[in-house]
């Protein structure tokens, strides 16, 4: 057992007050030196076993009730035990809860910053991608994420400004295209339009344009020749004057060339100007070419009716004046001297003179009927009668030909002058007549179409018909097929025709012959 700390202090305190007051109970004589020295005493020991008799029980008294004091409070302690555990991991998973609450928000609030971006950003992509540029994600940090937002919104700015570029781009491109279909549109107006015939080539030699002028006076269909090469729908000296003159216009650096072109189209000759230009782009580079042609055919016909009026006008005036005086002088020597000559040669000389003076008067009054022929005076007329009393003229006297006239029904009443069409319908009839020569068949066709408007006259025989090169110059004045003619009858036929407003045309009849065709409005 150890001594307690009171028990050592008790005895040193002891000591300490007997040494002070009984200092000789320690103090002996040495009996051989006779010098003092320090030794315990019996009686000494003997009280000091007493004291720390005494000493040690109250010192065990009062260690036992220490003892049973700690003892207690170890049992109330170890009573306490498991409500102090308790408070302790109460207070120790309240301490690791909030920590973990702390740790939890702290790991909420950093993902907070981080995902938060992210999901706008994502948001804003998928506005973005359905085309809201609009979008706009608020400043977060400096950090990466706030780089990565800047950037985005920098983007939707980039975006949204090249799109109000591209629109207004676009918009521009929009009016520029409408001013470009409406300037086409106008062209194209203006070619279906327009008299002339346009026909264009691509600089690959395929034909891109014809308008309708082109068609009419080719007799062509723009679907059959549109993205075909001329080489291929061209033929002979026609294949071979086209490759000379876009030759002449990329070889010899021409911009323009100017040739006048006769060509028969459907038995049918005709006259054209054709004005070729080459096209090129602003750098001078070679795009295609354009041909303008007219159609001249009706034009020179005029020109060449106009100048031969002139002539006839001039030789009915030059030509009669002398004749009277000519037919009065064979009259007057025939009278006054053919008693007394009294020879037969001078009987048939002076009537050989009277005689042609009158075939030239009869010549000078046709030059005269056709230098002042007179104006139509047209006025409502049924058109069948006419030409069966312009038929029944040659019925009797042409017993070998056959004369058939087909009359179609609701021929209506036109306005003419009945007068000039049957002079038209007898020259025509007679100019089959001489055709046929002996036997044969001579057609008339009466019909009406009501959706031209217009009355249509089929004269046909089957006869030798016309070669194509005598039928452009058919009604000009002075050009005849026959022997005998002087070449004015169908001259005349035209113009009654064309001032009743009408046109006349010839054909090939078939299988034979010559067909011609008068057309007049009604």
């Amino acid at each position: 057992m150890r001594v307690s700390h009171d028990f050592l202090f008790s005895m040193n305190f002891f000591r300490k007050a007997w040494l002070k007051e009984w200092p000789d109970l320690f103090n002996i004589t040495c009996p051989k030196t006779g010098m003092p020295r320090r030794e315990k005493s019996p009686m000494l020991s003997r009280i000091l076993c007493l004291t720390n008799s005494f000493l040690f029980l109250r010192i065990f008294q009062k260690n036992m009730a220490s003892i049973s004091r700690g003892f207690e409070e170890y049992q109330q302690i170890k009573l306490l035990k498991g409500p102090i555990q308790v408070t302790y991991y109460i207070n120790l998973s309240i301490v690791a809860l909030l920590v973990v609450f702390c740790a939890v928000w702290f790991g909420f609030y950093l993902a907070k910053t981080i995902t938060i971006p992210i999901m706008e950003l994502a948001e804003g992509t998928l506005k973005v991608a359905e085309g809201d540029l609009s979008v706009i994600i608020g400043a977060v940090a400096d950090d990466e994420i706030g780089s990565l937002v800047n950037s985005f919104n920098k983007m939707t700015r980039d975006l949204r400004s090249s799109r109000e570029q591209l629109e207004l781009s676009a918009r521009m491109f929009r009016e520029q295209n409408v001013e470009i279909e409406e300037r086409r549109q106008y062209m194209e107006i203006v070619l279906k339009n327009v008299s002339a015939g346009v026909i264009t080539l691509g600089a690959n030699g395929f034909i891109t344009t014809i308008n309708k002028s082109a068609e009419k006076m080719l007799n062509l269909k723009s679907e059959d020749i549109l993205n075909k090469s001329y080489k291929k729908l061209l033929k002979g000296r026609y294949l071979d004057v086209a490759i000379e003159l876009i030759e002449n216009l990329t070889s010899y650096h021409e911009d323009h060339v100017e040739l006048p072109l006769r060509v028969t189209i459907d038995g049918r000759p005709r006259s054209f100007m054709i004005h070729v230009n080459e096209l090129k782009d602003d750098s001078g580079n070679h795009m295609g070419i354009v041909m303008v042609f007219d159609d001249l055919t009706d034009l020179e016909k005029a020109q060449r009716m106009i100048a031969w009026r002139e002539v006839a006008r001039r030789i009915a005036h030059e030509v009669k004046n002398p004749l009277t005086p000519i037919t009065l002088s064979a009259q007057r020597l025939k009278r006054k001297y053919s008693e007394k000559i009294n020879e037969p040669v001078f009987e048939e000389c002076t009537q050989m003179i009277i005689d042609h003076v009158d075939m030239i008067r009869n010549l000078v009054n046709e030059f005269s009927t056709f230098a002042r022929f007179p104006t139509a005076n047209p006025e409502p007329c049924e058109l069948p009668p006419i030409i069966e009393e312009s038929v029944a003229l040659y019925k009797e006297a042409h017993q070998r030909i056959n004369f058939k006239v087909i009359i179609s029904d609701k021929i209506p009443r036109i306005n003419l002058d009945r007068q000039q069409i049957k002079q038209a319908m007898i020259n025509l009839v007679d100019n089959a007549i001489v055709a046929i020569k002996k036997q044969g068949n001579i057609v008339i066709t009466l019909a009406h179409d009501p959706i031209l408007k217009m009355v249509r006259i089929e004269v046909a025989d089957d006869g030798a018909g016309i070669p194509d090169e005598d039928k452009t110059r058919l009604f000009e004045p002075y050009f005849s097929t026959k022997k005998a003619g002087m070449g004015l009858g169908l001259t005349i036929v035209s113009t009654i025709i064309s001032d009743h407003n009408g046109r006349i045309r010839v054909q090939d009849n078939q299988p034979k012959g010559a067909k011609f065709v008068i057309e007049l409005p009604v």
